[in-house]
Parts: C-alpha cells; structure tokens; sequence
C-alpha cells in the first residue's frame, strides 16, 4: 500500500499486491524450465511426465497470481468533496464512491494468529456505522498500513490517535509480531536450503541426461543393497555392475539411474529385474570422464520433490511477510 498523491485537496493511495505478482512470475518461470525439462528428454520409464505435470501445475498457479489479484485505489478529494475505491481487475474497472462527509472513522484492524503473529487492514466507518475493509483479507506491514491510517486521518481532520481497539498496538502483539517474523524467517531459510538443493539435483541430472553419450556395456553382476536409516527405515538400492570400453580403455561403474536413488525394495528389484547377467546393454558415460556412467534413462522424482514442497512453503512465508493470508483463514479482528 502506496501513498501516490498527497496534497491538501487529494490524497491518493494504492494497493498492487506487487510481492505476490514477482512470486507468481518466478512460479511462471520455473514452472516453463519444468515443462521444457519433461518434454525435451524422452525416459524409458515415463517418469519424465512428472515434470511436465508438476511444471504446468507451478505455472498455472503462477499465472493465477499475477492475474487474480486486484489493483486498488483509494482517493480522496475536498474538491469532489467524494472518496472513491477503484478496484481494477481483468481489465475491468469496478468503483465505490461515497461522500466525503460520509466517512466517520479510518483505522487499522488487526487479526491475531498463534502460528504467525498479526496481520492487519485499513477500515473506515460510516457515519451509518458501517464498516468498509479496504481489503477482504489483512496482511504484513504494519508500519506502511499505520502511516496510511494516520495520513488519512490527517487529510479529514480526525484525531490523530484511533480510538482503543482499533489497531493500536499493545507489548503482547509486538511479541508476536516479533516471533511470527523469525519463524516465517527460519522456515525461509529452512525452504531455501531444500529448494537450492533440488535444483542441483534437477540441474546435475539434466546434464546427464543430454550430455552423456552411449557405448554399449556387459553385465558382471546384479543385487540389491539395503540401506538403513537412524529412524530404522529400511530403502533399497539397485547396484548393477558393468563393463564397458571407450577409447580402447575399459571402465567398470556401478550406478544405474543419473543420480543415486535408494527407494523401496519392490522398485529396487524391479530394476534389476531388467538386467541379466553376461548380456550387453546400452550405458552411457561422460565423455569428460569416462570412468562415471549409468545405466537407464530415466529421471528421478526425488529433486522435483526437494522442489515443489520448499516451493510451496516460501509461497507461504512470502505471504506471511508482505502479501497477508488468503480470504476464509482463521482470524480475530480485534474489538
């Protein structure tokens, strides 16, 4: 929310949602690098489809955020003697209009949450009592939103002070405040760190998959290595030995997929179900280092998940610090 013109017969303010817009852009330009990863490299197992899926998805909701949120003006004229909210939407122009002398109070309302502190909203009262919300959900910023409040009080000659319960802020809610804005700052950083890591997977991956060329390799041996974690989960990885010559050198490699999985055994199996020992299959190795190599072509879910989830959660802190929470959560309006 924007302070655009101030002057002692028009005041004009704006609201553009521009954080959720840049994420939804960021949603539309990473869900295209998804699709375009599906679709240009074929898979023998037709995982390649998760990408494609998971890239129209993240698009779709990328586009929907630069599109769905409104544009909001909000003006005030003494000459009009009017106060008029344009909200600009799909092209369209919708406007409230009341009189000047109508508008009995301007303050900010605050939403308590456990989980992340405050969020607040500009509302103005009618001299009916009527109370008009500028937006249909409260958001981050208080400092932005209370000068805006103030401003506008100042512009109609109200007491400079809102009224007790109002949105003046107490120590408790500058506590919560406090703690919601590290926790939404761990769980950034928490989601980074993952979002990070699955696009090194992805990219690494990628790489593999075009850049590896195929040399025809021997099967010395097959099983199936168990995997233990600290939880004591059991995974399973396939390990496949094979043999095969570049350069009138041969090379011995083990891994199957491009990058390392262990997942269940009834998948491990399966994949070396595939391969027999003592007859050749296609493998494929990196020209820059011959010695590394795999097996089957295929990509793994694990990286798109590493990035769809910590996706979804910088969504949410993006939200929490600066674009507020969607319309029908859990609020408590003060009184």
């Amino acid at each position: 929310m924007k302070i655009v013109v101030r002057t002692p017969t028009d005041l004009i303010i704006r609201d553009s949602a521009m954080t959720l817009r840049l994420f939804g852009v960021f949603l539309v330009a990473f869900g295209a690098f998804a699709i375009w990863l599906g679709v240009t490299q074929e898979s023998d197992g037709g995982v390649a489809v998760f990408p494609t899926v998971l890239g129209s998805v993240l698009a779709a909701g990328g586009a929907l955020l630069v599109i769905l949120p409104s544009r909001k003006t909000f003006a005030f004229s003494k000459t009009e003697r009017a106060f008029v909210i344009a909200t600009r939407k799909f092209g369209r122009v919708e406007r409230q209009a009341f009189a000047l002398r109508d508008v009995a109070d301007v303050s900010l309302e605050e939403s308590k949450s456990d989980d992340s502190g405050s969020t607040y909203r500009v509302a103005m009262t009618l001299a009916d009592q009527r109370r008009v919300p500028w937006t249909s959900y409260y958001t981050g910023g208080y400092a932005a939103k209370r000068e805006v409040v103030d401003v506008v009080r100042d512009f109609l000659g109200l007491e400079p002070v809102p009224a007790l319960g109002s949105g003046g802020r107490t120590s408790v809610s500058e506590r919560d405040v406090r703690r919601g804005r590290i926790g939404l700052a761990l769980m950034g950083a928490f989601c980074c760190l993952f979002l990070g890591l699955g696009i090194h997977m992805i990219v690494k991956e990628q790489r593999r998959l075009t850049g590896f060329q195929p040399v025809e390799a021997t099967v010395l041996s097959t099983r199936v290595e168990e995997h233990r974690d600290s939880d004591g989960g059991d995974t399973y990885e396939p390990v496949v030995v094979y043999r095969y010559r570049v350069e009138d050198r041969e090379y011995t490699a083990s891994r199957v997929t491009p990058l390392n999985q262990s997942r269940s055994g009834r998948w491990a199996h399966g994949i070396i179900a595939r391969y027999a020992v003592g007859h050749r299959y296609t493998a494929y190795f990196d020209p820059a280092n011959p010695g590394d190599a795999f097996l089957l072509r295929t990509r793994s879910i694990i990286p798109w998940a590493l990035v769809a989830i910590p996706t979804i959660g910088v969504l949410f802190v993006v939200i929490g610090f600066g674009s507020g929470r969607v319309p029908g959560m859990s609020r408590r309006p003060t009184s």
